[in-house]
């Protein structure tokens, strides 16, 4: 467990044992201790972190309805008597005890409040959770990577989430992502684009972090911007080294070079 601070805010990021790596959020208001849980994987540590920080849970928001995001909905929500709130698209997929959020919607709790954007691509429901400076980004944006289409995602719709929603944000904006999948994504940017430097420094600092058993801090979108291939797909060096990798790949436009990217992270190892 981790806790970082804002102004009037804080997020206590936990990394549930036994996931594939998953992130849960709590975020609060200092002055009401008002706060909400962000997909709430293992309910025993969030419940743990919320109790022992006297904070009263308000809502649980999933970010999407895929089974780890929302597996501690039901008890977090059983103990505290918050709300979940999800995407309407995501309604029949939760407990019956919700409501829903829409895309530009702002939540309150305490003094604060986090606005949700519709970010369709991983799944149909999927949202991104902002406020001044954070985004949680769910399974959408990760550390140097973007979620898969495996379960229901549309690669045209997650082409434009990350065009017209991600890249948009401002560059000082932090990065909480789902899942910590930082060393596989790091060295898949630098397979795809060797001669990023950025690629090739965020990787060795995420190693060195990694082998004292830490995580690595959250980004920003515009440190994403620098080694993330998938907000890179204009990159020359990229669409060669796709080029190089799949000779019977034609290319063209900005949209191809995101697509194949997406297709050769699903293989590879």
């Amino acid at each position: 467990m981790e806790t970082f601070s804002g102004e009037g805010y804080g997020i206590g990021r936990i990394k549930s044992e036994h996931s594939d790596n998953n992130y849960s959020y709590v975020v609060w208001c200092t002055k009401t201790s008002d706060c909400i849980v962000i997909d709430p994987n293992d309910p025993v540590p969030v419940l743990n972190y919320v109790r022992d920080r006297g904070l009263s849970v308000k809502y649980v928001i999933d970010t999407h309805c895929h089974p780890d995001h929302i597996l501690g909905n039901d008890p977090v929500i059983k103990v505290t008597l918050g709300k979940i709130l999800v995407h309407p698209l995501g309604f029949g997929l939760v407990s019956p005890r919700s409501a829903t959020v829409k895309d530009g919607e702002a939540v309150k709790f305490g003094e604060q409040e986090i606005r949700v954007s519709y970010a369709p691509g991983h799944t149909p429901e999927h949202i991104l959770l902002l406020m001044d400076g954070e985004a949680f980004t769910g399974d959408t944006l990760f550390l140097s990577g973007v979620g898969n289409l495996k379960h229901g995602g549309v690669a045209e719709d997650l082409f434009e989430t990350i065009g017209t929603k991600v890249s948009a944000l401002p560059d000082g904006t932090r990065v909480w992502p789902g899942h910590d999948y930082a060393e596989a994504n790091l060295r898949f940017a630098v397979d795809v684009e060797p001669g990023n430097k950025d690629a090739r420094k965020k990787l060795a600092d995420v190693t060195k972090l990694a082998k004292k058993g830490k995580d690595p801090e959250p980004t920003t979108i515009g440190e994403e911007k620098k080694y993330n291939p998938f907000l890179r797909y204009g990159s020359p060096e990229i669409e060669k080294e796709l080029a190089k990798k799949n000779p019977e790949w034609k290319g063209g436009s900005p949209f191809a070079v995101f697509s194949e990217l997406r297709r050769l992270r699903d293989g590879w190892k």
